[in-house]
């Protein structure tokens, strides 16, 4: 999740949704609440820690910034110097999810009540990113918001969170405190993404107990639609904005091929492991 959150385009919440943890995670983190606060207060730190799934959240936010910090100097390298063969790397593990994501739709519901919702999700993806991105002073109380945006997003499968961050034109100049070690920066931006966690995670629940599968057809939408920005062969126009393109002879295409494939295969292995586990 730390590894794609990175990449701009790449939603986390994508491989939380792909490896099955994605529930598991909406439940941990809105256990996190006035109730879970008392046991804290009353002393009881084993209760507090087995209410909120303790264990499993210090893994997966121990390994996202373990991951963000080790690998953002090595994913902002690789855009800089191996843009096509990353993108496309990316791009085969994006769309190799997408039929494991809509065959969790309930067979025993209405098997065509999710289409809307999942063409919506296609048009909002599509529309964010065709949106130029902005510029703005670095302040602290934009690294705060940015943050509280980003999280939004990054817990969203098919919304990359990094992507937002280039929309509001802050992707840069964190990326760079993060790899100078910038502690102001980087605490701001943590405490501003602990808010948006804490309070978008709870609307995620709600929606999908209330329609899940209208949840999951919109999710799914998500990640269509943010396939035009994963799409490893792109060119930028006058107003800023990537889009698709045809490659040529001069791309890499073979090393592509190869890029694509592994993120094709890695999917499928960690469908199997799930599923085996």
């Amino acid at each position: 999740m730390g590894s794609a959150d990175v990449v701009p385009g790449v939603s986390g919440g994508t491989i939380a949704f792909i490896t099955g943890v994605y529930k598991r995670l909406l439940d941990s983190i809105n256990e996190i609440n006035i109730k879970s606060f008392k046991l804290l207060t009353h002393g009881n730190l084993s209760g507090f820690w087995k209410r909120v799934d303790g264990k499993f959240l210090l893994t997966i936010f121990g390994g996202i910034a373990f991951s963000i910090i080790s690998l953002s100097r090595l994913v902002s390298w690789g855009l800089t110097n191996y843009s096509d063969i990353v993108w496309s790397f990316f791009f085969g593990l994006i769309l190799a999810s997408i039929p494991l994501i809509f065959s969790r739709i309930s067979k025993s519901a209405n098997r065509t009540s999710w289409i809307p919702h999942s063409i919506i999700g296609i048009l909002i993806g599509s529309f964010i990113t065709l949106i130029p991105p902005a510029n703005y002073e670095l302040s602290l109380s934009y690294v705060f918001l940015s943050g509280f945006l980003a999280i939004c997003a990054m817990i969203l499968p098919g919304i990359s969170g990094s992507f937002i961050l280039i929309l509001l034109g802050s992707y840069q100049g964190i990326l760079e405190g993060l790899n100078s070690m910038n502690w102001k920066i980087i605490l701001v931006f943590i405490f501003g993404a602990l808010l948006g966690l804490l309070s978008f995670a709870r609307l995620l629940k709600y929606w999908f107990e209330k329609a899940p599968n209208a949840m999951t057809g919109l999710m799914g939408g998500f990640i269509i639609g943010s396939l035009m920005k994963i799409y490893p062969f792109k060119s930028i126009n006058s107003f800023g904005v990537e889009y698709p393109r045809v490659f040529s002879l001069e791309d890499p295409i073979f090393s592509c091929i190869v890029a694509f494939l592994l993120g094709f295969a890695i999917v499928s292995l960690l469908n199997r492991f799930k599923n085996i586990s």
